[in-house]
């Protein structure tokens, strides 16, 4: 932490280097991130004329987060009406101006609880009839609420950010060259690659560049996805179906982020032992707010054998909605240990853990321990659920 005069003119300075280059406004983030007693900083802004979210960059994000927020849960986000509605550079700390039963939404319980989030200030940078520029710390139990000298801080440093975002405010509004979407697929480590419910390819991160030049059992030919038959006409006979079913449910479906989840496809070629894992799902515009672009498209996430998987808590949170104990739970079956040892070393009565995997086994729809397993061991690095 370093709240110092020469910390704020250092700032200052970085803060108007970015408004006349734009791709320095990372250096703020993290430099704020380190003087301010906060877990990560986070700007963002509303297009107006499109109602999209045009732009989201910060410090310590977690990138699977933000994915599963777009696509889970900022439709129930109480915060964000209560920010806006405020003038501009008026703070709004959560969750203190939150009414105290808000404090139980899934937003809390499920999100910002398990990325350990729970306490946040915002306020509107800028305001204008383009765009709408946010500005938020986040932080956790070990921080708490940001107030005293670090608010104080900021109030000083407030101004110099409206002034910058005034000034460069093009780059904060909708644009088809840089949606928000692509740019958080391109800091995942997996292969992602988005595509339009006919198959064609819409944007692939790096990781997904480097699986097509290693990997034969997906590629894309003529800017359209390729799999092995019948794969191919089976995703997209699914994905039909899924547009399909978010057309016939209307907006009610686009309002309720999540009735789409990931599904997953094994891709196999006739005398290959080797088999290609897909996991995919409907993103619409409106769910994701406009992140991903103003028409429906698929979010493909790919898992090849040949790399190493890795299971961790915030994946199965975001794939599955499963709690942190019972991320535990999962993870700790995956590495082979049996209901008694982990009842045992979390000093709880096996009784509850076997509760505790009969909730996980409904949430990922298995019935079994060693389906339970596999379908762990088959999960990519990272990924999202809606």
């Amino acid at each position: 932490m370093d709240l110092s005069e020469q910390s704020l003119h250092g700032l200052i300075e970085l803060v108007y280097d970015a408004a006349e280059h734009p791709e320095r406004w990372r250096a703020v983030y993290e430099r704020l991130q380190q003087a301010l007693p906060v877990k990560s900083i986070h700007m963002l802004a509303l297009d107006k004329r499109n109602g999209t979210l045009s732009y989201s960059d910060g410090a310590n994000l977690p990138v699977e987060g933000e994915l599963a927020y777009m696509q889970r849960y900022q439709a129930m986000d109480p915060r964000v009406p209560i920010v806006l509605a405020k003038p501009a550079l008026t703070w709004t700390h959560f969750p203190q101006d939150l009414p105290a039963q808000m404090q139980a939404l899934p937003l809390y319980q499920d999100f910002l609880l398990p990325y350990d989030r729970a306490f946040g200030s915002a306020c509107v940078l800028v305001d204008t009839p383009e765009a709408s520029v946010v500005f938020a710390t986040l932080s956790g139990a070990a921080e708490g609420p940001l107030q005293g000298p670090a608010l104080a801080f900021l109030d000083r440093l407030l101004p110099h950010l409206a002034r910058a975002c005034r000034i460069s405010v093009r780059n904060f509004v909708y644009s088809t060259q840089a949606l928000v979407g692509h740019l958080l697929v391109n800091r995942l480590r997996q292969p992602v690659i988005l595509a339009g419910t006919g198959g064609e390819v819409v944007h692939m991160n790096p990781a997904a560049q480097e699986l097509l030049r290693s990997v034969d059992l997906v590629q894309v030919e003529d800017g359209r996805l390729r799999l092995p038959e019948p794969h191919q006409q089976e995703l997209l006979r699914r994905c039909a179906e899924l547009e399909q079913g978010l057309k016939a449910a209307g907006r009610q479906a686009q309002e309720t982020p999540a009735e789409a989840e990931f599904r997953s496809l094994r891709i196999t070629a006739p005398g290959r032992e080797d088999a290609l894992y897909a996991f995919y799902s409907l993103l619409s515009p409106h769910g994701a707010m406009g992140a991903f672009g103003l028409r429906p498209v698929m979010m493909l996430l790919f898992y090849h054998p040949a790399s190493a998987p890795t299971t961790d808590a915030n994946l199965l949170h975001a794939v599955f909605g499963l709690t942190p104990a019972e991320a535990r739970i999962a993870t700790l079956l995956a590495e082979g240990m049996s209901l008694k040892q982990i009842a045992e070393l979390q000093g709880t009565r096996h009784d509850t853990v076997r509760k505790q995997l009969r909730s996980i086994y409904e949430k990922t729809a298995t019935n079994r321990q060693p389906e339970l397993v596999r379908l762990l061991l088959h999960l990519p690095h990272r990924a999202v659920r809606q």
